[in-house]
């Protein structure tokens, strides 16, 4: 009896003693765990930083593409928002449609505070001066489209009437050509006339004649353009994708109608442009609609949300990209 309360009083002690080393070793793992996980922070922020400090021309050129989307496309403020904010050195930009408008208005100086606020504000008489009743009536019964020339003028209006070549960051868009099928890319006159070409909805607005060609909206050819980017000199391309959603509601009246049909093309379009780029950011806006303005502010947050998830991936993927100039 004495014996064997012995021998369990020992073997609870030794048990209580296991227990303690294998607390301590483990409590030790997680503080050397923490401590090395909290090194490669610092390091990578160390390096980070290194990086983008580094002159243009001492490190590899990095390209920004903002797809198309129609109102989807408000998101691309929200991701450029945390780019900018993230130090993220950006070389070349390009665009479709609403991702040449954000991307034009972005490059040409407009705060993104202010770019938010002027496509959150936008009214349709800044479009076109046929979006009243007359024009309305020629539409449906003369088939005659609404003219986007009021558009061009309100780009002016914001830019100050600037070039391409006025530009600090060089700037590429894409329009079509609707005779010919043919992809139509402007990087030099005047901006608000390939932003104009690049947003000119195919049975919306009549075609935009230059050069003897009828101009409708980009996403018809290049949703997004990765390749112009690349053409221009990027080593690294991010593309940034407003994401459709076909499973939602259906589109109840001819402009709904016209943009989901430029969505499923794009969708196609936009599987070779998402393989082509060395990091894609996809804001998910898909239950937001083409056409509806006043989600504008939800679809910025999701941009800015998207891009914030992604932030992490990105540094490093440059970093791994960009460390041998940084140590050169």
């Amino acid at each position: 009896m004495w014996l064997e309360k012995t021998l369990n009083k020992m073997f609870f002690r030794f048990t209580k003693y296991i227990l303690l080393v294998s607390l301590f070793c483990l409590l030790g793992q997680s503080s050397f765990a923490l401590q090395q996980k909290e090194e490669d922070v610092i390091l990578r922020d160390f390096i980070w930083q290194k990086f983008i400090d580094l002159p243009k021309s001492k490190r590899p050129k990095i390209g920004v593409t903002l797809s198309a989307g129609a109102m989807r496309g408000a998101s691309h403020i929200g991701v450029m928002e945390v780019l900018s904010e993230a130090g993220v050195p950006i070389d070349y930009m390009s665009g479709t449609s609403m991702g040449c408008i954000v991307g034009a208005l972005y490059n040409a100086g407009i705060p993104l505070n202010d770019l938010q606020n002027l496509i959150n504000n936008i009214k349709t008489s800044s479009i076109s001066r046929d979006f009243n009743i007359g024009g309305i009536l020629k539409y449906l019964f003369a088939e005659k489209l609404f003219s986007s020339e009021q558009f061009q003028e309100f780009i002016d209006s914001k830019v100050g009437s600037k070039n391409y070549e006025d530009l600090p960051i060089p700037f590429a868009c894409v329009s079509a050509d609707i005779k010919t099928g043919e992809k139509v890319v402007f990087d030099s006159g005047p901006l608000a006339l390939g932003v104009r070409a690049s947003m000119n909805l195919p049975g919306i607005f009549e075609p935009v004649e230059y050069r003897q060609r009828l101009l409708v909206d980009g996403g018809i050819v290049d949703y997004m353009p990765v390749d112009l980017v690349e053409k221009m000199g990027a080593d690294f391309t991010i593309a940034v994708y407003a994401l459709p959603n076909f499973s939602g509601v259906m589109p109840s009246n001819v402009l709904g109608y016209v943009l989901r049909i430029g969505d499923l093309r794009g969708a196609v379009l936009t599987e070779d442009s998402e393989h082509q780029a060395d990091f894609v950011i996809l804001s998910r806006v898909g239950e937001i609609s083409s056409s509806d303005r006043s989600k504008t502010p939800l679809a910025i947050e999701i941009g800015a949300s998207s891009a914030y998830q992604e932030l992490p991936k990105l540094k490093e993927k440059l970093i791994i990209n960009g460390i041998k100039y940084v140590f050169k």
